[in-house]
């Protein structure tokens, strides 16, 4: 029989109504509490998820039981709950970004290593199978070294007038686009050198950020990354229930796409058609030959497990630590990660490339 845990989640929200059910469906979990720090909003949420929720972090953390924590409360609270928690001897999974800036981000490392704690950064796609296909062609040498890789990354706007997330300042690297620079990280396998970002006046002329980014990276092996975001192209979803929402955007202006090029082969990973394809290059007798090997699809009821799967990530956190074993995404890791988005975010406001021994 499984070693069962209880666990808490800070932050009850979307995200942590994700981490919630997640955790009630666990075969690792025994109990899952809540935590809101508004009490009534904490009662409301504990009754919605059938959880029990409090307003009181202390009680949480000085229950011996609870042995993990799942942070999604805002970006904000990251550091300061994160660091409670792990000085209060808990394993923590805390949703990215890890801190609002490199000093919350070192104070989060630093608890870590101070107190020997488990800790992992919400990076999901990791456990999501459509970038793991990708990942393990990668590994098993299919495409040789990779030397190149693009991320194409276009969508609609969908965070609405005068919501908190079109009103807040920064830029969308951190909250948005760290999983597709962390993918980078993972697929290169190579420290990150430099890296130059840049924006375009806004399309989306209410929000308090760039709307767009076209992010380069240098790593230390030679290999180059570039990650292209635009937030307005694709077309407004007008809630058609007889519509697959995947299939009507795979072809509306949506994009979300890998293209990694190696030295003896290609992957693509394309969320919207719903596939992952890997090409193979061989030296024919005129020129240099590419043939398609290898084509994976996915169906539908699949999605959240392909492209998204926070579920998948939320268990598998449970059993590593009811199991008593390391993270499997090294929070020195995620911190390298870190520094690429803020990196790049130094670079566009300075109009330069930055290096990553800068920081």
């Amino acid at each position: 029989m499984n070693p069962r845990i209880d666990v808490a989640v800070l932050g009850l929200g979307g995200m942590g109504a994700t981490h919630v059910k997640a955790a009630q469906e666990s075969p690792w979990v025994r109990n899952v509490f809540g935590y809101e720090p508004d009490a009534s909003r904490a009662a409301q949420r504990g009754r919605e998820l059938g959880t029990v929720a409090t307003s009181n972090l202390d009680v949480l953390l000085n229950n011996s039981d609870i042995r993990l924590i799942y942070i999604a409360a805002i970006n904000e609270a990251h550091a300061e709950l994160t660091e409670k928690a792990l000085r209060a001897g808990k394993a923590v999974l805390c949703e990215k970004p890890m801190g609002l800036d490199l000093g919350q981000a070192r104070r989060m490392l630093k608890a870590h290593e101070q107190t020997g704690r488990f800790l992992q950064i919400g990076f999901e796609l990791h456990y999501s199978k459509l970038y793991m296909t990708a990942k393990q062609w990668i590994d098993d040498g299919l495409i040789g070294t990779p030397v190149n890789c693009h991320c194409r990354y276009y969508c609609s706007e969908f965070h609405m007038k005068d919501t908190w997330r079109s009103r807040s300042k920064g830029t969308l690297i951190g909250e948005k686009l760290s999983h597709y620079i962390d993918l980078q990280r993972w697929f290169m396998a190579s420290p990150v050198d430099n890296v130059y970002s840049m924006h375009a006046p806004n399309t989306v002329t209410y929000f308090n950020h760039p709307d767009n980014h076209q992010i380069n990276i240098r790593f230390a092996n030679g290999a180059i990354s570039t990650l292209n975001f635009v937030m307005c192209i694709g077309e407004t979803d007008a809630g058609d229930p007889l519509l697959d929402v995947l299939d009507k955007q795979a072809d509306d202006g949506h994009f979300l796409q890998y293209h990694i090029f190696g030295t003896h082969g290609a992957i693509e990973t394309d969320v919207f058609r719903r596939r992952a394809r890997r090409w193979r290059f061989s030296d024919g007798p005129k020129q240099l030959v590419s043939e398609i090997a290898e084509t994976v699809t996915f169906a539908r009821e699949d999605d959240q497990e392909w492209f998204h799967n926070v579920p998948g990530q939320c268990m598998r956190v449970a059993e590593l630590v009811a199991s008593g074993l390391p993270p499997e995404i090294p929070a020195g890791d995620s911190y390298e990660t870190t520094k690429v988005c803020l990196a790049a975010e130094q670079s566009e406001s300075e109009r330069r490339i930055v290096g990553l021994s800068e920081l």
